[in-house]
């Protein structure tokens, strides 16, 4: 299979495996807000709103101190996408607090699912949070192959 990614494209046998990369946008200085775009790949039966409780699950499983701070909340799906929801979290790791805001959409048609995610040091001021609005907002997914 052809496999495109920023920098240039492969043919990889993916043999029935499915992609979970991660994009990683931060500051050099690790300052400010990263922004993170992950994927998955939903379960046989399982709709969107059920991976990510199953994932928020792990995740208090995981990582002590989990807490949502936001529950999944339902968005208006933009073309090319069949369900979006939005949620959010907060924890301490290495006693530092971490905050983080995602976003979950299904890809129309598939079990593919992009997930995208604010994370920081801090609470999200407005200005951090107009970006991720409008980061969110200006998504359209690329054509299927």
């Amino acid at each position: 299979m052809e496999y495109t990614f920023n920098e240039g494209q492969m043919d990889l046998p993916l043999d029935g495996r499915i992609d979970r990369t991660m994009n990683v946008l931060a500051l050099p200085d690790g300052s400010g807000v990263t922004y993170i775009i992950s994927r998955d790949e939903l379960r046989t039966g399982e709709s969107l709103l059920q991976l990510i409780q199953r994932q928020l699950g792990d995740l208090a499983a995981q990582v002590k101190g989990y807490q949502p701070v936001m529950p999944p909340t339902e968005l208006k799906p933009p073309s090319g996408v069949s369900a979006a929801f939005e949620f959010g979290g907060a924890f301490t790791q290495n006693e530092q607090g971490i905050h983080q805001r995602q976003v979950a959409m299904q890809l129309s048609g598939t079990q593919r699912v992009i997930i995208f995610t604010m994370s920081g040091f801090e609470s999200f001021d407005k200005s951090a949070l107009n970006g991720w609005q409008a980061a969110i907002s200006s998504f359209k997914p690329r054509a299927a192959r």
